[in-house]
């Protein structure tokens, strides 16, 4: 068990250092080389609008939702416990942190967006093995468009009238169906329900932006940390970061054992909480200009504190169903 726990550790540590790498080069690029806040800004507002469209629009558009032989169950689990901490996280950074509406948006979503779509799949294979691929998968396939939809939704309504109205509601709808993930999120889903695929022509360069949005997220948070510094906002970080880390595996793996979820399907989602929070989120707060400093911090502390978490949650889990068979 030690052995396999250290080798775990050193398995987590070489898929987290590029991407501790690409954020300090945007650290350095914009305190050392010249790139201010307008560079961060034009980059960051590149990989929101086109870059992560792009990826998100060919990921979804490959989606083969007839295919799936995931059990239903392990959904209600994960998105069960995303719902109900996304709303935790909101009542807590609102009356607790005193936080301001759009910004408790944004921490309830980082309490519940892991950094699934760039360390998920590669690592649950290489520490969980193949048999955690098809739940894994089931859950990226959904992750994006129900997470973002809901996000989207309650920001939008915080920067409108923050009463529940039909017309704030209506002006809600119009304002998440113009966001660019949004749209190519809907694009890719309704793709993928005709069974074509995309033409060469068009795949090739949607391939190639959307290859650069994980590269180029990560470069626009290291220039964030450059204009805020890791310190400010350091005690709000710390809760949402204890929050993703601890309480979000925990409810997932609660819900599952109530639910009466396998031992390969409870393990593969429970694994995908205790991830690091997602590049995403720091986008999004950069879109709305909330919480920005709060997010950049928590983007770091996940990352290096999930290198522990991460392989001991595995083997707590490898250990309590006695293998996964």
């Amino acid at each position: 068990m030690e052995q396999t726990l250290f080798t775990q550790f050193l398995l987590q540590f070489g898929k987290s250092s590029p991407l501790f790498l690409l954020i300090f080069l945007g650290f350095a690029l914009s305190r050392w080389f010249g790139f201010n806040k307008t560079a961060s800004t034009v980059l960051s507002k590149f990989a929101f609008n086109i870059a992560l469209p792009a990826m998100l629009f060919r990921l979804l558009s490959n989606l083969a939702l007839t295919e799936s032989h995931a059990d239903l169950r392990l959904l209600i689990a994960f998105f069960g416990a995303c719902f109900i901490l996304f709303f935790i996280g909101r009542f807590v950074s609102g009356y607790l942190l005193k936080m301001k509406p759009v910004e408790t948006a944004i921490f309830g979503t980082g309490c519940v967006f892991s950094n699934n779509g760039l360390l998920g799949l590669p690592l649950a294979i290489a520490m969980l093995g193949e048999k955690a691929a098809p739940s894994v998968s089931a859950v990226l396939s959904l992750n994006a468009l129900v997470l973002w939809t809901l996000v989207s939704i309650a920001v939008e309504f915080s920067l409108q009238s923050g009463h529940l109205t039909i017309r704030s509601f209506l002006k809600t709808l119009a304002s998440v169906f113009k966001n660019p993930l949004i749209i190519a999120i809907f694009c890719g889903v309704a793709w993928s329900f005709t069974g074509l695929s995309i033409p060469y022509v068009i795949d090739e360069p949607v391939r190639l932006i959307g290859n650069s949005a994980t590269a180029l997220s990560l470069i626009v948070v290291g220039m964030g940390l450059s204009e805020y510094g890791i310190g400010q906002g350091l005690g709000k970080s710390v809760v949402l970061s204890s929050i993703k880390l601890f309480i979000h595996p925990a409810l997932i793996f609660s819900l599952a054992l109530l639910i009466g979820l396998g031992p390969v399907e409870t393990t593969a989602i429970v694994f995908l909480g205790c991830l690091p929070m997602g590049v995403n989120v720091y986008l999004m707060c950069r879109q709305f200009h909330a919480a920005e400093a709060v997010i950049a911090n928590a983007m770091i502390i996940t990352t290096v504190v999930s290198s522990f978490t991460v392989p001991m949650a595995v083997a707590f889990l490898t250990r309590y169903f006695g293998g996964l068979g």
